[in-house]
Parts: C-alpha cells; structure tokens; sequence
C-alpha cells in the first residue's frame, strides 16, 4: 500500500515526473527452471512473500501505465552486489565474514547458505547505469525491462572467488540454517535485449573486479572501525 500511496501521489500532484519501479526479478520465481532466458513476457510467479508484494506493485503500476495515469517504466532487476552492500544479503555477508578474518579475527568459519542455487550476478554500478539510461530515454515510458548479465554460475562461485581474493587460507564453509532458504529460486538467467536495443546499455564491471572492491569495502569499514574504538596514545 506503501508504494501504491506513492504513485497515486505522484500522479495526483506531479503528472510530469517519470516514475521508475525497482520491481524485481523475484516476480518470476522458478519460470527460468528449465535453464532458458527468462523474457519480460514470461509469466509472475513469485516463490517468496517479497517476490509476491514486488508483483503486487509490478502488476498494479502496469495498469496504471495503460490507463495513462502516471508516466514511467519498471525495472525487474536480477541479482547484484557491491560496495556498500548490506552484510544481510548473500555474497556480501560472505566478503563481511571474511573481511572480519582478514582484519584479525582468527574465526576460519564460513557461513553460508545454499551454494547450488544459480544466478547471474551483475555489478551494482552497471544497475544503476541501466537505470539512468531508461530514465532519460522517453521511449521507456510504459514498458519493463530486465536488468542483467549474461553467466550464469552457481552461488558457491562468488563464495569460492571472494575466498581466494581474501588470501585466507584453511576458511571452512558451513551451512547455516538461517541462512537457507527452504524454498528458494533454483535457476535464474535473465534477457535484457530490450534494454540492451533501447539504451546501448552493457555491463562493465567483470564479477572478479566486483567481488574484489566489495570485499575491500568490508576490510576498510571494519579496519576504520577498530582503528576508532582503540585508545588514544597518551
């Protein structure tokens, strides 16, 4: 209802403004089982309560599009990360723990959640470029798109890559139920042609090159962090 309020308001009080919707590639759950490219025309089948809210938002602001409502476009972005990514989230909360290891803590213990689940990792930076280039562009207005990249690689790929870009080594992997999904989305592989047609848009960030600046994100944070709670000299 959040998100409806904010779009009747919008409508009701800036008719010009362009309203993007960060939906997400939730709203399709396992579609994309059978390994193909999932389309913006596949049909929303969410897995997950937020996948379903997300359609919820997606489905309703599509309505308001052909009603001539509100002008702007939605985005259904597959997975990303980055610097200043939430250590809550999977593959950040893998640099988070092993950044903690590299600032001293002597703890080898990694825990992780499903690593067989495949997904199509993008750099966040190249996200928010994809969403610049429609919101500029005003043949975006009305439609949807994808928003990703082009392997995809099981989850225990990230986890293995940030290990080795940490130089840790004797790190142990442990499952941690928290952390696993019971039901969760086994295979997702995006087309993002119409992005691609419309903008020009391709990523330009290689996922090494991610994963290494996320994980230096977490060692700075961490590192400033014990620098500033240490006593003072006297």
């Amino acid at each position: 209802m959040g998100s409806a309020n904010l779009i009747q308001a919008v409508a009701d009080n800036q008719p010009e403004c362009k309203f993007m919707f960060c939906s997400t590639s939730e709203v399709y759950g396992n579609v994309g089982a059978d390994r193909r490219k999932i389309k913006i025309t596949d049909m929303i089948m969410p897995a997950n309560p937020y996948g379903a809210s997300k359609a919820a938002t997606d489905l309703y602001l599509q309505e308001r599009f052909r009603s001539k409502k509100i002008r702007g476009f939605i985005t259904r972005a597959f997975s990303h990360t980055g610097p200043r990514r939430g250590r809550t989230f999977s593959i950040s909360s893998d640099a988070f723990q092993l950044a903690k290891m590299v600032a001293g803590d002597p703890n080898r213990k990694l825990l992780v959640g499903n690593l067989k689940t495949v997904r199509v990792v993008l750099d966040v930076r190249d996200t928010i470029k994809a969403y610049y280039l429609l919101m500029i562009n005003d043949q975006s207005d009305g439609r949807i798109f994808n928003v990703c990249g082009d392997i995809p690689r099981d989850m225990g790929y990230y986890t293995d890559t940030l290990i080795a870009l940490s130089g840790l080594e004797n790190v142990v992997k442990e499952v941690c139920p928290n952390f696993y999904r019971p039901i969760d989305i086994h295979y997702q592989h995006g087309d993002c042609n119409d992005l691609v047609l419309l903008t020009g848009w391709k990523p330009t960030y290689d996922i090494s090159t991610t994963l290494g600046d996320l994980l230096a994100y977490w060692v700075k944070k961490l590192t400033r962090r014990e620098d500033q709670s240490a006593p003072s000299k006297p």
